[in-house]
């Protein structure tokens, strides 16, 4: 019943507030330039885009890194990587870390069912825009061994000023069922951070790929292909329920290891309310906004001998993909009732 009044009481109050959004729409960026031909598209957030550029930008020799993503209508780039830290680089090469490769898969695919698609990669003194003959035997070759319909790769060029440049994303897909190709691809592009980045960020892993440093390079310094002005900035994309899952459910989980006791999970009209146990009759409830980043809304301090609910201070900005800062308020709660 004290569950049922907290999420009344924020559902009234949420609706009073929120005012009804128009629906978004998704904008594709500019194509690169080229006789009109049918596309494959690419997807992908400016964050993935941006952390590209800031990369090739920090290198005079090649360099790249890693796709990862969901590959279903499009190929959608959820996360793309800096090489690991046995990359090869030199001025007309580059090879990848495909020990690190190997890292870094396992989790994001256990985590938040990613996979490695392609990779990316640097030709700055090349003079090339497109694959080489090497690039597309390793690609497919690679995509074969691993029995992937398809592959992307990018490709990227810088030009102008070694401080500053202009850096150009050329994206390539490969259909591993035909001998032809690559070919260019479209790209759409969503605004903002990528969840899966915003995730990692928040709970301090994968620190080698210092995942906040995308914001260096401002989008004004990126083309695609050919095309003469930065690409077209698309709406925020909505993120998907798949992804929304997971968080919660690695949220869950880390409260059950700290709690020992299973996590109650209550649905409601503004999200989830998510119960765990300090000590019988005492609980702690979190109340989850549905929107990304799935922010605490409030937490509430729970006896259930009595039916009372008491309303504690939590940090401002705690969101779901904050962990570590939400069992913090957790064990604070626990301390301060003295429980051990």
């Amino acid at each position: 019943m004290v569950i049922k009044r907290i999420a009344s009481f924020l559902g009234r109050r949420k609706s009073k507030v929120l005012a009804p959004s128009a629906p978004k729409v998704e904008r594709a960026s500019a194509a690169p330039a080229g006789p009109e031909v049918s596309r494959r598209t690419l997807v992908i957030w400016e964050s993935e885009l941006r952390a590209i550029a800031a990369e090739a930008a920090a290198w005079t020799v090649e360099t790249g890194g890693d796709l990862f993503g969901r590959w279903q209508v499009n190929p959608t780039v959820f996360l793309a990587t800096k090489a690991g830290p046995k990359a090869q680089r030199d001025n007309a090469h580059f090879r990848l870390d495909v020990d690190y490769l190997r890292q870094l898969s396992e989790p994001l695919a256990t985590d938040w069912a990613l996979r490695y698609f392609g990779d990316w990669h640097s030709h700055h003194r090349l003079g090339l825009s497109e694959p080489s003959s090497g690039d597309r035997r390793r690609i497919r070759q690679l995509g074969k061994r691993n029995n992937f319909p398809g592959m992307v790769e990018i490709i990227v060029t810088t030009e102008g000023s070694h401080n500053v440049p202009v850096v150009r994303i050329h994206p390539w897909f490969y259909d591993l069922a035909v001998e032809d190709g690559p070919t260019a691809m479209n790209v759409t592009l969503h605004a903002g951070c990528s969840p899966v980045r915003e995730a990692l960020s928040a709970r301090g892993v994968f620190s080698e790929q210092s995942l906040d440093e995308w914001q260096g390079v401002a989008l004004d310094h990126v083309r695609i292909g050919d095309a003469s002005e930065p690409p077209a900035l698309g709406d925020a994309a909505a993120v998907d329920t798949s992804t929304q899952e997971r968080a919660l459910s690695h949220l869950a989980e880390a409260l059950e290891r700290e709690s020992g006791a299973p996590i109650e999970q209550h649905t409601t009209a503004f999200g989830k309310i998510l119960v765990a146990q300090l000590k019988e009759p005492h609980h702690l409830a979190f109340a989850i906004d549905q929107k990304w980043p799935m922010s605490v809304l409030e937490v509430h301090c729970l006896d259930r001998a009595t039916g009372g609910a008491e309303q504690i201070e939590a940090p401002a900005g705690l969101m779901v993909p904050d962990i570590n800062g939400i069992v913090q308020v957790y064990r604070a709660a626990k301390a301060e009732r003295g429980i051990a």
